[in-house]
Protein backbone atom coordinates (compact mmCIF):
# COMPACT_ATOMS: atom_id res chain seq x y z
CA UNK A 1 0.00 0.00 0.00
CA UNK A 2 2.95 2.45 0.97
CA UNK A 3 4.09 1.62 -2.43
CA UNK A 4 0.94 2.58 -4.49
CA UNK A 5 0.91 5.68 -1.83
CA UNK A 6 4.16 6.83 -3.00
CA UNK A 7 3.89 6.07 -6.77
CA UNK A 8 0.67 8.21 -6.63
CA UNK A 9 2.90 11.09 -5.01
CA UNK A 10 5.16 11.05 -7.35
CA UNK A 11 3.55 10.73 -10.09
CA UNK A 12 1.78 14.17 -8.88
CA UNK A 13 4.71 15.72 -8.01
CA UNK A 14 6.25 14.80 -11.60
CA UNK A 15 3.07 16.23 -13.23
CA UNK A 16 2.61 19.09 -11.20
CA UNK A 17 6.69 19.99 -11.83
CA UNK A 18 6.08 19.67 -15.68
CA UNK A 19 6.47 23.45 -17.38
CA UNK A 20 3.28 25.23 -18.91
CA UNK A 21 2.92 26.04 -22.28
CA UNK A 22 3.28 29.63 -22.59
CA UNK A 23 0.71 31.92 -23.76
CA UNK A 24 0.89 35.35 -25.23
CA UNK A 25 0.17 38.09 -22.71
CA UNK A 26 -2.78 40.81 -23.28
CA UNK A 27 -0.25 43.07 -24.77
CA UNK A 28 0.98 40.70 -27.15
CA UNK A 29 -2.52 39.65 -28.12
CA UNK A 30 -3.32 43.09 -28.17
CA UNK A 31 0.16 43.99 -30.20
CA UNK A 32 -0.63 40.88 -33.13
CA UNK A 33 -3.87 42.70 -33.11
CA UNK A 34 -2.72 46.26 -33.77
CA UNK A 35 -0.33 44.81 -36.53
CA UNK A 36 -2.95 43.20 -38.27
CA UNK A 37 -5.01 46.33 -38.10
CA UNK A 38 -1.98 48.35 -39.32
CA UNK A 39 -1.61 45.96 -42.39
CA UNK A 40 -5.27 46.59 -43.20
CA UNK A 41 -4.80 50.16 -42.97
CA UNK A 42 -1.60 49.61 -45.29
CA UNK A 43 -3.45 48.27 -47.93
CA UNK A 44 -6.76 50.62 -48.08
CA UNK A 45 -3.93 53.27 -48.06
CA UNK A 46 -2.49 51.58 -51.34
CA UNK A 47 -5.71 51.90 -53.12
CA UNK A 48 -5.88 54.28 -56.04
CA UNK A 49 -8.71 55.51 -58.26
CA UNK A 50 -8.97 54.00 -61.53
CA UNK A 51 -9.88 56.71 -63.95
CA UNK A 52 -10.97 54.66 -66.95
CA UNK A 53 -12.79 55.42 -69.79
CA UNK A 54 -15.50 54.01 -71.09
CA UNK A 55 -16.46 53.09 -74.31
CA UNK A 56 -18.08 56.10 -75.75
CA UNK A 57 -17.79 58.37 -72.91
CA UNK A 58 -16.74 61.84 -73.69
CA UNK A 59 -15.47 62.93 -69.93
CA UNK A 60 -13.80 60.77 -66.72
CA UNK A 61 -16.03 61.22 -63.98
CA UNK A 62 -13.27 61.74 -61.85
CA UNK A 63 -15.87 61.78 -58.73
CA UNK A 64 -17.39 58.50 -59.20
CA UNK A 65 -13.91 56.75 -59.23
CA UNK A 66 -12.84 58.54 -55.95
CA UNK A 67 -15.98 57.40 -54.45
CA UNK A 68 -15.54 54.38 -55.91
CA UNK A 69 -11.89 53.97 -54.33
CA UNK A 70 -13.20 55.34 -51.24
CA UNK A 71 -15.79 52.49 -50.42
CA UNK A 72 -13.39 49.97 -51.04
CA UNK A 73 -11.00 51.84 -48.56
CA UNK A 74 -14.26 51.66 -46.16
CA UNK A 75 -14.44 47.92 -46.88
CA UNK A 76 -10.96 46.73 -46.02
CA UNK A 77 -10.61 48.85 -42.78
CA UNK A 78 -14.48 48.17 -41.47
CA UNK A 79 -13.25 44.22 -42.30
CA UNK A 80 -10.07 44.09 -39.96
CA UNK A 81 -12.11 43.82 -36.36
CA UNK A 82 -13.00 40.49 -34.41
CA UNK A 83 -16.23 40.52 -35.26
CA UNK A 84 -15.58 40.00 -39.33
CA UNK A 85 -15.10 36.08 -39.45
CA UNK A 86 -12.43 36.17 -42.14
CA UNK A 87 -10.23 38.76 -39.82
CA UNK A 88 -11.13 36.86 -36.84
CA UNK A 89 -9.76 33.53 -38.13
CA UNK A 90 -6.48 35.36 -39.53
CA UNK A 91 -5.85 37.10 -36.18
CA UNK A 92 -6.54 33.28 -34.12
CA UNK A 93 -3.76 32.23 -36.61
CA UNK A 94 -1.35 34.80 -35.77
CA UNK A 95 -1.93 34.46 -32.12
CA UNK A 96 -1.65 30.24 -32.12
CA UNK A 97 2.04 30.76 -34.32
CA UNK A 98 3.04 33.76 -31.59
CA UNK A 99 2.54 30.99 -28.77
CA UNK A 100 4.34 28.03 -30.86
CA UNK A 101 7.30 30.59 -31.84
CA UNK A 102 7.30 30.87 -27.76
CA UNK A 103 6.84 27.43 -26.49
CA UNK A 104 9.78 25.95 -29.71
CA UNK A 105 12.59 26.54 -27.62
CA UNK A 106 11.18 24.92 -25.07
CA UNK A 107 9.87 21.83 -26.41
CA UNK A 108 13.44 21.91 -28.80
CA UNK A 109 15.30 21.77 -25.33
CA UNK A 110 12.80 19.04 -23.49
CA UNK A 111 13.39 16.88 -26.84
CA UNK A 112 17.11 17.40 -26.07
CA UNK A 113 16.89 15.83 -22.77
CA UNK A 114 14.61 12.78 -23.54
CA UNK A 115 17.44 12.16 -25.95
CA UNK A 116 20.13 12.24 -23.75
CA UNK A 117 18.44 10.19 -21.18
Amino acid sequence: MKKIAFMFAAAAMFVACQEAPKTATAEQVDSIYNALKAEAQAQAEAIVPEFILEEGAEAIDSAACIAVAEAKKAEIIAAADTTNAEFKVAFEAAVKAFEAALNAPAEAEAATEEAAE
